[in-house]
């Protein structure tokens, strides 16, 4: 990193040329052309690039990546232009323009919206920072080819540095067409250094105080029985006033996202907004609409969210793409729920067929069995590492739980599930910590401070 500053230091980029329409429709003809017979385009020749390699720092989860990086991104030199950006957010940034492109230039034939793309990419930023590089989607896969190739050549200059929790080589591991995709693999290893950030340590995991952030039923208690309904009611209501600050409620407000309107049942614009489970995760929703609201919110509160199982894949995924915009956008987070989030997930014939918030009998002896399990390992005189021996590559690899490896392995198979999952819920514990409530943003405080500390609503009990 400090090699790469000093070559910042002295880095000038190109001035790159804005491509014209023909030429664009001319690239799309001649590429397609020559792909035709030998499956694959003309390598750009780029060896004796001036443009400073960049850095892609992939590690473990909670390893520091995001930190080291975000600490890079202040020191960038200011003659630079510079963009952070978590990776959700660029691709549907691109994805989004590429389609208004194709719009305006609908009328001509094998348009290319590429050298477009790259050109406004280069100018926008010389530096770009991803956190949370991922490829899970083809269409993502197809479209980042292709701007990696243009956009990190010396004639356009851009300097990459990036953090993923993968290594380059196992990016969009098992994905459809994933043959086409590995020549951005191999660009993005010749272009950047690549350094694994292997730490013992996980930071999201060392004890912080925690917070009452997330409420369900004590041991013993039903989700619906009349003392339950009332402790869910006061703990939603504590939290929504300290989140708004004593800003007035609204309902039904819409977010104007993509040409269509996203409802927002309740809320106090910018600081909190509520929904149930079923409104945030039981619609189709996708990334862009979770983004939109943890961009515009400072808090978001989640009710009745009931046990979850591959029954509900849907939800729960779009629950982890729920939980990954939160995260990413330092958003907090209030739930109510049937069981704590360690408990939640458990297999279909584990719930009550009549009521989504209550184990089965046969569920209920399952769960004493587990607890009894992981009382027993932590207090097993045996090192982690011999403890972790029984478990899955998600424990002994990754560093995860013992529990959290447990329920990723009934939700998911494939490794890119089951790891977005684990991480959703490794997630969870450090967004219900007092440092992470605390930390509010700005613009919200502000407002809170000119109210006057007398009408500053206290923190539920913590």
């Amino acid at each position: 990193m400090e090699f790469l500053f000093e070559q910042l230091k002295e880095y000038h980029p190109p001035n790159v040329l804005k491509p014209c329409l023909q030429s664009a429709q001319s690239h799309t003809s001649i590429s397609s052309f020559i792909k035709s017979l030998f499956g694959a385009s003309v390598p750009f020749n780029d060896y004796n690039s001036s443009v400073p390699h960049g850095i892609y720092l992939y590690g473990d989860v909670g390893c520091g990546k995001t930190m080291l990086m975000d600490l890079f991104y202040q020191t960038i030199p200011p003659h630079l232009s510079k963009k952070r950006l978590h990776f959700h957010q660029f691709m549907q940034k691109l994805h989004k323009r590429s389609h208004e492109l194709k719009t305006v230039h609908g009328e001509h034939q094998n348009f290319d919206v590429m050298p477009t793309l790259a050109y406004e990419l280069s100018k926008q930023a010389t530096v770009l920072c991803f956190d949370e590089f991922q490829v899970t989607d083809v269409a993502d896969a197809m479209l980042l080819r292709r701007l990696i190739d243009l956009s990190l050549r010396s004639d356009h200059g851009l300097v990459l540095f990036a953090t993923s929790n993968r290594a380059p080589d196992d990016l969009y591991i098992n994905g459809i067409q994933r043959e086409s995709f590995i020549p951005c693999i191999e660009e993005i290893k010749s272009k950047t250094n690549v350094i694994h950030l292997d730490s013992p340590t996980d930071y999201r995991r060392i004890p912080r105080p925690l917070c009452s952030v997330y409420f369900s039923p004590r041991k013993g208690a039903t989700y619906h029985s009349k003392e339950c309904r009332k402790q869910r009611k006061h703990h939603i209501d504590s939290w929504y006033s300290y989140f708004s600050q004593g800003h007035r409620m609204e309902y039904r407000v819409p977010i104007r996202l993509w040409g269509r309107e996203l409802m927002v049942p309740k809320c106090s614009p910018p600081y909190v907004a509520g929904f149930s489970f079923k409104q945030l995760c039981g619609k189709n929703y996708a990334a862009g609409d979770y983004l939109a609201l943890a961009s515009q919110f400072e808090s978001i509160i989640v009710t009745d969210i009931p046990y979850l199982s591959i029954d509900s894949r849907d939800e729960v995924r779009r629950f982890i793409t729920f939980l990954d915009a939160v995260y990413d956008n330092h958003c907090r987070l209030a739930v109510t729920a049937a069981a704590p989030f360690s408990e939640i997930f458990v297999e279909p014939e584990d719930i009550n067929p009549d009521d989504g918030f209550e184990l089965s009998e046969k569920g209920r002896k399952k769960l004493e069995e587990s607890r009894k399990l992981d009382e027993s390992l932590s207090n097993s005189n045996s090192s982690r590492n011999e403890q972790s021996e029984i478990y899955d590559p998600l424990v002994k690899e990754h560093g995860f739980d013992k529990s959290i490896a447990r329920q990723a392995n009934l939700f998911a198979e494939l490794d890119e599930e089951r790891f977005a999952f684990a991480r959703a819920l490794s997630r969870l514990k450090q967004m219900r910590s007092l440092a992470w409530v605390e930390n509010v943003s700005a613009k919200g405080m502000t407002d809170c401070l000119k109210l006057g500390k007398h009408h500053m609503p206290k923190m539920p009990n913590c």
